[in-house]
């Protein structure tokens, strides 16, 4: 008779590998990955956002499970959403029952506006996770953001048991398709559950436009269409906005309001040349709309576009836009990437100069009057007027010790800088500045310790422009080659400006 033992052993270990089989085959059944030999297909242009290839530099070696989940976390609050997405593959590796990494794979694929591989990802995650309601949400969203309405509304009458999401989603799908008694109801409920304030907000909107829409004297469909369009693109549900939009054109091709709220929904969607047809459409029915002037700007600048930006920004304020500091900041960003540094410094000034409320806002006209337009004074007036706005904080004294160098004032230097370090020891930005001071004073030895913290926060922080500078330097001493520069970093040439939703009086 054999060993009953090595016949126990036997049957585990062919029972985990079957385990491991059902597995892998749930995850190319899903579409989580592939198995050799299947089917391929490469991506539509609109698919294009997001890498196949996944660099992992930055993802440590043998961490534990929570330890890549925790790198990922902080990956994607950093931005870097290929490592962070790398970093969960590594975690489904180690655990591939366990949901959590599919659930975050998906949450920046959300992010990222790929909705199609964000599903795959939550419904996986909610195989594993046994249909957790949370998770079939996600996927729902994921759905609406595909515009693909009517199988969100099928999954979304499935999800058990009812909540405020769900009754919050089901009432913005009725509005959708205009049968207004049910998103009143559903609506109202919604509100009745009061564990999220933000659905609260967004339903009581979407409740008022029902409400205008009965008290106006313009009973046509495709006004109701356009007002609640809007309200989806200013509630972050572009997809709901862009096919409303798009409802309401069918039956008023020549809509002006329609055409702009469309253009800002496709801008949402990162989907800049639909955004910029829409907005174009708009304008040759209104030459004088400076809503659509300003958002055909901002998706001709992310289309690389600077001339032709220049020139819908400058429209926009011609006729009236407002507030005016959104469009000069765009034009100050579109001087920028073409190099025009005096015009993107005049613009740059001129924005803290009338709204010195975002500490942030001066480090770039003062890294231009440093590094470019060689008017280091002017960028000591500017540290002071943002020290004055912001007394006693890090930051300004950061700025203060950054213009003392560019002039030359190393005492001073060493004062705001010491004190911005004592104030907040993981500014990057005062690392850098002040390993700048230390190379200057010819201590290289304690510079380099001060860039490399520079360079450890910045990674910590995802501030690439610190990092890069401060490791810019740090190769500076180490291989004794280049003239070091009194400037501090720009920040990224492309800053991250929030695009807000237009609210138009809609005629």
């Amino acid at each position: 008779m054999k060993n009953p033992h090595r016949l126990l052993k036997t049957f585990q270990i062919l029972t985990g590998l079957a385990a491991v089989v059902v597995v892998i085959l749930g995850l190319a059944l899903f579409g989580v990955i592939r198995l050799p030999g299947s089917d391929n297909p490469r991506p539509s242009s609109e698919e294009k956002q997001t890498v196949s290839k996944i660099k992992r530099p930055k993802i440590a070696a043998n961490a534990t499970y929570q330890e890549y989940l925790r790198q990922g976390d902080e990956l994607k609050y950093q931005g870097n959403f290929e490592e962070a997405t790398a970093a969960y593959q590594k975690a489904s590796e180690l655990e591939s029952r366990e949901y959590a990494p599919y659930e975050k794979i998906g949450d920046v694929y959300f992010l990222q506006k790929n909705y199609e591989s964000a599903l795959k990802n939550f419904d996986f995650a909610a195989q594993l996770a046994r249909q957790s309601s949370a998770l079939q949400m996600k996927a729902v969203r994921s759905l609406i953001g595909m515009r693909k309405i009517l199988d969100a509304k099928i999954r979304l009458e499935k999800i058990l048991p009812e909540s405020q999401a769900t009754l919050y989603y089901q009432g913005l799908i009725a509005a959708f398709l205009n049968d207004q008694e049910k998103a009143k109801d559903f609506l109202s409920k919604s509100l009745a559950e009061s564990s999220d304030e933000t659905l609260k907000t967004n339903a009581q909107k979407i409740l008022t436009n029902f409400r205008d829409f009965e008290l106006a004297r313009d009973g046509r469909i495709e006004f109701l269409q356009t007002m609640l369009a809007q309200s989806f693109d200013q509630i972050n549900e572009p997809g709901l906005a862009i096919e409303l939009a798009f409802d309401a054109l069918k039956t008023q091709h020549d809509y002006r309001d329609a055409w702009i709220v469309l253009g800002h929904a496709f801008l949402a969607e990162n989907k800049w040349a639909d955004s910029e047809d829409a907005l174009k459409k708009a304008i040759e029915l209104d030459a004088s709309h400076p809503a659509a002037y300003f958002f055909r700007g901002i998706a001709k600048l992310k289309l690389a576009k600077p001339n032709e930006a220049i020139r819908d920004f400058e429209e926009a304020l011609k006729f009236g836009f407002k507030p005016q500091i959104q469009a000069k900041q765009y034009l100050a960003d579109a001087y920028f990437d073409l190099k025009n540094f005096e015009k993107a410094y005049s613009f740059y000034r001129d924005i803290v100069s009338t709204d010195p409320s975002d500490m942030e806002r001066f480090v770039r006209p003062m890294a231009l009057a440093i590094n470019h337009v060689k008017k280091p004074l002017e960028a000591l007036e500017l540290a002071r007027k943002a020290y004055e706005n912001h007394p006693d904080t890090a930051m300004g004294h950061n700025l203060l010790g950054w213009a003392a160098f560019a002039n030359d004032d190393l005492p001073a230097a060493h004062q705001h800088l010491s004190e911005a370090i004592s104030r907040d020891p993981e500014l990057a930005a005062a690392h850098l500045n002040f390993g700048q001071l230390l190379q200057k004073e010819g201590k290289n030895e304690e510079a380099l310790r001060e860039y490399q913290t520079a360079i450890d926060l910045a990674e910590k922080s995802g501030n690439e422009s610190i990092g890069n500078t401060a490791m810019t330097r740090y190769n500076e001493i180490k291989t004794g080659s280049g003239e070091q520069k009194t400037g501090n970093s720009e920040m990224k040439n492309e800053p991250q400006r929030e695009i807000i939703p237009p609210s138009l009086s809609l005629e």
